[in-house]
């Protein structure tokens, strides 16, 4: 009894050796489906992050006059319209909202603005009617013009932020493609490292339509047209004609990172040419008039005292 304890002792504490030291076959697999897991989750939890921070701060109300507007919307809405408002949408990185929703933001800042004011005139202003209904008008004009010109600020400040990180993310791009990944590969490895950015999300973006299936040409096309940005539609145009040609894809991000780079130095240069043309108007209705009263102030003084 005692051998056989013995010897049930010995196999258990074998048994317990090859499996700690073994390695299942369907690790590698299982590591894989929970890498991938974890990738698809932390998308899921960006993109709500993304919606939070787009939906963050506005209110209830709002949402649902602009939801009551939208049909309105969608009635004078044209479809030259619709695209014209779709493409600058797509240009400050706006993709969830429709031209429709837009329009019906347009409608209600126009109403809500002559409402307060003249709620604002009923309560303290008291102005005469001829300067409310100017004031109307002119809040009318405002609140239609306000959402184009907040989403035009957005989209200038997101072209900026596009133009300064291009050249870096064509080194990227270079450095990728010469260590033997493909064009589509390069991109995936440099949105896959890089951090949130307006320019990642658009490779982000070309990746899933060359993913359902669209042609790599097209969707690299699509990218320098979505931006709005002439640099980034001439690389992308400069990737395409690299691949039709056959030409070396890294020599070609090359020498358009250094374009990018030379432009960005004369861009630099232009700046700091018009900024003593900008300076003269302060300069001359400012400082000028206040250097002359501290320096010939005292002496008109003196001369005027003096009589």
């Amino acid at each position: 009894m005692t051998l056989f304890l013995i010897f049930l002792l010995v196999v258990a504490a074998i048994a317990i050796a090859v499996l700690s030291f073994a390695k299942p076959k369907g690790k590698t697999k299982v590591e894989k489906r929970l890498k991938k897991g974890r990738s698809a989750a932390s998308r899921v939890q960006f993109e709500q992050q993304v919606e939070e921070k787009d939906t963050k701060g506005k209110s209830k109300y709002l949402t649902v006059i602009e939801a009551y507007l939208k049909p309105m919307a969608e009635r004078r809405l044209g479809p030259e319209q619709e695209v014209s408002i779709l493409r600058d949408l797509h240009a400050a990185g706006d993709y969830r909202t429709t031209a429709a929703q837009f329009l019906a933001r347009q409608l209600m800042w126009a109403i809500i603005l002559p409402v307060f004011f003249v709620f604002a005139n009923w309560l303290i202003l008291e102005l005469d009617v001829v300067v409310v209904i100017a004031g109307v008008i002119g809040c009318v004009f405002v609140g239609y013009i306000l959402p184009p010109q907040q989403l035009k600020s957005q989209t200038e400040r997101r072209q900026n932020q596009i133009i300064k990180a291009l050249p870096t993310t064509l080194d990227l791009l270079t450095t990728c493609v010469e260590a033997g990944l493909s064009l589509q590969a390069s991109m995936a490895k440099v949105v896959e490292l890089g951090k949130p950015h307006p320019l990642r999300d658009e490779l982000e973006r070309t990746l899933k339509e060359v993913q359902l299936g669209r042609p790599r040409s097209e969707a690299l096309r699509e990218l320098g047209k979505r931006a709005g940005l002439k640099e980034l539609n001439s690389v992308a145009v400069s990737m395409v004609q690299a691949e039709a040609m056959g030409t070396s894809i890294a020599k070609t991000l090359r020498t358009q990172s250094e374009m990018l780079r030379e432009a960005r130095w004369q861009r630099a240069q232009e700046m700091a040419a018009k900024a003593a043309l900008k300076l003269t108007f302060p300069v001359v209705f400012l400082i000028f008039p206040t250097i002359f009263v501290i320096i010939f102030g005292p002496l008109l003084l003196s001369l005027f005292l003096g009589q």
